[in-house]
């Protein structure tokens, strides 16, 4: 009883640790906002498309921010790379994030993600419909946790950005502050469903992993581990001179679109 209240205590500060929610109000343009349900309650998600009707997309994106990240914010991309495809873009905002109801906790990520999943499916898709994940920093996590509960399909595929075995970042984190070694068993509380090594292995979509040179919050020796452990065809485009929180530029547009392209050509 003890071990069982200690690990949950565990999980809890491991949330508090690691998520950054926030609920005001975010401009979000041009995007459409849909309102999905989570057990009954809210799931807020921004939609995106460049197709003129109401017809089925040849691909539908499903998004997953990452830590800090919130839907409102979402870019273009992938669907500015691919302008002659018809193209719908769905990003949520996971449970206490936005207008999402319910508390951040990843085991309410895990479980809502799928949700997220099953229900844009079930709304947009139709048997031609090519589906990708896109997850950045720890939407990564996300993204691969949902690819490797959902069903197998050829017409799948997944973009990655700066993807993190959790349990080593917070580790590496933690070392950065005085005594940070004491907060490790907090890392090892992370649950499976969050390991991206994990599902990594379980996953044989194909994946484009878009990798920052100077990441110091993931670095990309970190970041190896999720490579290595990937269990489909993947192509790794390494996006020089970048940090974590730098945004592509146009020096690095041509190697992402050439990752872009691969991954639509493997479909």
């Amino acid at each position: 009883m003890f071990r069982q209240s200690l690990y949950k205590f565990r999980r809890h500060l491991l949330d508090r640790l690691v998520l950054e929610p926030s609920r005001e109000p975010i401009d979000f343009g041009s995007q459409r906002r849909e309102v999905l349900t989570f057990n009954g309650r809210p799931l807020e998600t921004f939609v995106q498309s460049n197709a003129q009707d109401d017809g089925p997309p040849e691909l539908l994106v499903l998004k997953f921010p990452g830590t800090a990240g919130r839907a409102e914010r979402s870019t273009d991309f992938p669907m500015s790379m691919l302008p002659n495809r018809r193209v719908a873009m769905w990003t949520w905002n996971p449970p206490g994030y936005g207008g999402s109801s319910g508390r951040a906790t990843m085991n309410a990520i895990t479980r809502a993600a799928v949700v997220f999943w099953e229900q844009v499916i079930q709304r947009v898709a139709d048997p031609n419909t090519h589906v990708w994940l896109c997850g950045n920093s720890l939407g990564c996590a996300t993204a691969l946790h949902v690819a490797a509960s959902v069903d197998p399909g050829h017409r799948h595929g997944i973009i990655l950005r700066n993807p993190p075995p959790l349990t080593p970042v917070f580790k590496h984190i933690a070392n950065r502050y005085p005594l940070g070694k004491l907060a490790h068993s907090i890392g090892d509380a992370l649950s499976e469903e969050m390991n991206a090594v994990s599902t990594a292995r379980q996953v044989s979509w194909p994946a484009v992993i878009l990798q920052s040179e100077l990441d110091t919050l993931v670095p990309p020796r970190l970041q190896q581990q999720v490579i290595d452990a990937y269990g489909g065809p993947k192509k790794v485009v390494c996006m020089k001179g970048l940090t974590h929180f730098d945004a592509p530029t146009e020096l690095h547009e041509p190697l992402i679109k050439s990752g872009v392209d691969w991954l639509w050509q493997q479909m």
